[in-house]
């Protein structure tokens, strides 16, 4: 007699010597193909891979039926985008296809979103540290998001605290519960925190005005989908939301050596430009990336946006430590000298590559 302790994950677990979570996966990507058999002849031909299924399982766990028959009607877009696109392409794909089946119900879903808004706390035995962890609707989310950048900014820019792990992710994590506590104990932070709050909504004019189409560019430096209604009242509530509309003249803005950083104009600029680092086939979004001068300001390098590149962490150390050498020209053309003497050239930045 089979144990009722026994299911299917588990007998597969068992048998494959594989853990649970793995197990899990198999079964999940074989109800995923049933609902889009397209992704499933994707993997047949080896264009995809099991991570372009997951991504489209995690998107439709929180969909109705009727809203998972529009996706599966997408079967065929998501196919050529899963054969052609890297993982996180993919998923970029993928959210703008969800976008599309919200786009009559959106606010709805907005709405709910709102209502299971939800804050918890609790104390770990083991480590006895103070936990909280929140889920928060996208818009608020936007918002805090931003909130808690620009605190970690106006803080710790010049120092870091001697707490400050080395670990590039864990140092992150770390500023950010500092700037928190500084925000919830209403302390004065200079340059952010109890300032006004600058997000940046990056939006093609086509979007705003008619809706989603399918070359719709729509960031808000969170991986978050809100429906255009909700974009098109951020987009007029300037004390929150600073509107880029792609479609506007580009304005170059130059601070000579009046200033060693890139003002906020200017980063809004890059940020229309760039959406991330400037180096091809670096995934690190904007909001994680340092302002680079190509002719650095030590040098007598200027606070003009044609000096002016967003680089990762990563990439940054490159530029400064290992030897790469950054030129662009006046289409923003970009050519990397490698310490070797190799050199790559790309085309201008593509604000629809991300």
């Amino acid at each position: 007699m089979v144990s009722p302790s026994l299911f299917a994950e588990r007998v597969v677990a068992d048998a494959g010597r594989v853990s649970l979570v793995e197990a899990s996966k198999g079964f999940d990507r074989a109800k995923t193909i049933a609902v889009i058999p397209e992704l499933g002849l994707v993997l047949e031909r080896g264009a995809g891979s099991g991570a372009h299924v997951d991504v489209v399982t995690r998107a439709l766990r929180p969909l109705n039926a009727e809203q998972r028959g529009r996706l599966a009607g997408r079967g065929e877009v998501l196919a050529e985008a899963a054969a052609g696109l890297s993982r996180d392409d993919f998923a970029r794909v993928v959210r703008a296809e969800v976008r599309r089946v919200y786009v009559d119900d959106g606010v709805d879903r907005l709405q709910r979103q709102r209502r299971a808004t939800c804050l918890r706390s609790w104390v770990d035995r083991e480590s006895g540290m103070w936990c909280l962890r929140g889920e928060f609707d996208p818009e608020t989310g936007v918002i805090l998001d931003r909130r808690l950048r620009n605190t970690v900014e106006a803080l710790f820019r010049e120092t870091l605290p001697e707490t400050c792990p080395s670990d590039p992710l864990l140092k992150q994590q770390h500023l950010r519960a500092l700037a928190l506590v500084a925000l919830t104990s209403g302390t004065p932070v200079k340059g952010g925190g109890r300032t006004r709050i600058d997000v940046s909504l990056l939006i093609d004019i086509n979007t705003l005005v008619d809706g989603e189409h399918d070359r719709s560019v729509i960031d808000l430096g969170v991986p978050v989908e809100l429906p255009v209604e909700t974009l098109r009242r951020m987009a007029c509530c300037a004390e929150v939301i600073v509107p880029i509309i792609v479609a506007a003249d580009d304005t170059s803005l130059y601070l000579g050596r009046d200033s060693r950083t890139a003002n906020r104009a200017q980063r809004r600029a890059l940020r229309v430009m760039y959406r991330g680092c400037a180096i091809p086939g670096c995934s690190a979004g904007f909001d994680d990336c340092q302002i680079h001068h190509l002719r650095w300001f030590r040098r007598l390098g200027r606070t003009d946006i044609d000096n002016l590149l967003p680089l990762c962490h990563r990439h940054h150390h490159r530029v400064h430590e290992d030897g790469w050498k950054l030129a662009l020209d006046a289409r923003r053309n970009l050519t990397i000298t490698y310490p070797d003497g190799q050199i790559m050239t790309t085309g201008p930045p593509n604000i629809r590559a991300r």
